[in-house]
């Protein structure tokens, strides 16, 4: 092979991977018109959101694991657990009684069997809102391991729809934002408004009734 030729083949491969690179950023990203992302591996404790713009330290929900702008309260804090249980599929486990402790520092829910023993407590942080990672632990370990074979046969009714959606809006809005709107759509999705607190729509997401994330 001549000089000539190997320079070349040596530009063709450069300008070849030039590109092929955005081409393989925007895939791996999923493109600028999907601005949810979230991952959900069952052995964390829910949904985690970020922007597609490269930046995980901006967006709305980038805040998870801050302090609030308000601390979380008994009925949210039921709900993310409620909600915990149902994408888990932990029929056999619901919420207790729920209650401040340590002079409102945390908040405690107890967790009980189908008869109404109670198995175990979780304990939430209500500044940052975020639950006891020991804990935590012990209820995942209670709870079913997710069936990989039928995670896309399961379809969650309007209640529910509604259960989870609420759960991430509080896990990522700080205090700052609510659920606003949520309805069926006639593809069989659901579309839900994110509000602020004078009732202002500052996001909208498409739902998959099947998984309960968001799909756009």
């Amino acid at each position: 092979m001549t000089r000539n030729s190997k320079l070349k083949i040596a530009s063709l491969l450069i300008a070849t991977s030039i590109v092929a690179t955005p081409f393989a950023t925007a895939l791996a990203s999923g493109g600028d018109h999907r601005p949810w992302q979230m991952s959900d591996d069952d052995r964390g404790d829910g949904p985690k959101f970020g922007k597609h713009d490269g930046d995980h330290h901006k967006g709305m929900y980038s805040k998870h694991g801050m302090r609030r702008t308000s601390p979380l309260t008994i009925d949210e804090a039921r709900i993310l657990v409620d909600a915990m249980l149902l994408r888990r599929g932990a029929t056999d486990l619901k919420t207790g009684d729920v209650e401040l402790v340590d002079d409102g520092k945390e908040i405690e829910i107890t967790l009980l069997n189908t008869n109404g023993d109670v198995v175990d407590t979780v304990t939430f942080d209500a500044k940052s809102g975020r639950p006891d990672r020991g804990e935590m632990r012990d209820m995942h370990r209670m709870m079913p391991k997710p069936d990989r074979e039928d995670r896309f046969d399961r379809r969650f009714t309007t209640e529910q729809m509604t259960l989870l959606a609420s759960a991430m809006v509080i896990r990522f809005g700080g205090g700052e934002l609510t659920l606003g709107e949520i309805k069926e759509t006639p593809r069989g999705t659901y579309m839900a408004t994110v509000t602020n607190k004078a009732g202002d729509i500052v996001r909208e997401m498409e739902l998959s009734r099947v998984t309960g994330r968001p799909i756009s």
